[in-house]
Order: C-alpha cells, then structure tokens, then sequence
C-alpha cells in the first residue's frame, strides 16, 4: 500500500519521511528522489505573499493512494511517498513532499514531475493565496484566464 498522507503544519518532515523509506530499501533500489514544494514569497502578478491556505476533500488521500499506486506498478519503481500539508502555510515553509525510490536514476527523475502533475490535476485539494493585496482561491483565478 503506498505511503500518503494529508497532514497538519509541523506533522511531518522530509528528514521522517527519508528515514522511513531508507529503513525498508529494495536490494533493486539504485536511486532516491524527492521533490519539496515550498510556498513562494512572490505571486505569478509579482504581489508579496502572507501565506497559503490548503484545504482538501475527504477523498483526498484516496486520490494520493491511487496516483502512488499507479506509479509503483513499474516494474523499475519500489516505493512511492506522497504527503500534503493542509494549513496555513507561511512564505519558505513547506507544502508538499514527494519521495520515489526506483532501479535508476532515469526512472525516479522521470516519476517525480509526473507525479507533481497529477497531484495537482487530480487530488481535491485546493489553496487560497493571501498577498498583501487580496486573497483568492487559485483554481479559480486559473479557471478565468
């Protein structure tokens, strides 16, 4: 069963989560990625950003089960960590930690954006950007363009 999880700020780290998936490597496992997003200071208008707001759905971790599970059925793949932070999250602090462990190298870099992608198009979670000027939900704001 793949390794998810939607946390509160401070419920989870990437040193645990490292930890976690180096005590159980495959003997086949040749690489270990991993992918931070971190809230960013500046909006895509150039406006100075308070903090985020993430809130998801019940389903959500269910969707993160299945995108995880997806990626873990190649063969070259051993184990895939997806965890979201659903809060209010400050400008530098971290929102999300994806982790693949695979064969090779090649095999993890090409999972990691493929995973980002599809957590971002399929999971139900969405944010609220709040900057100095106005707060919006940002799939909406992407829906009008």
């Amino acid at each position: 069963m793949p390794d998810v999880g939607i946390h509160l700020k401070g419920e989870v780290s990437l040193p645990d989560l490292f930890q976690k998936l180096r005590q159980d490597i495959g003997e086949n496992v040749g690489a270990v990625g991993c992918f931070v997003g971190v809230v960013r200071g500046l909006s895509e208008d150039g406006e100075r950003v308070k903090f985020l707001r993430y809130e998801s759905s019940e389903d959500a971790v269910k969707k993160l089960e299945q995108i995880a599970a997806d990626i873990e059925k190649r063969p070259d793949i051993w184990r895939v960590m997806i965890h979201h932070v659903v809060d209010q999250i400050a400008p530098g602090e971290d929102a999300i930690y994806v982790l693949v462990a695979g064969r090779r190298r090649d095999d993890v870099f090409r999972a990691l954006p493929e995973l980002m992608n599809r957590v971002k198009a399929e999971a139900p979670i969405w944010k609220k950007e709040v900057t100095e000027q106005r707060e919006y939900w940002v799939h909406e704001l992407a829906e009008r363009k």
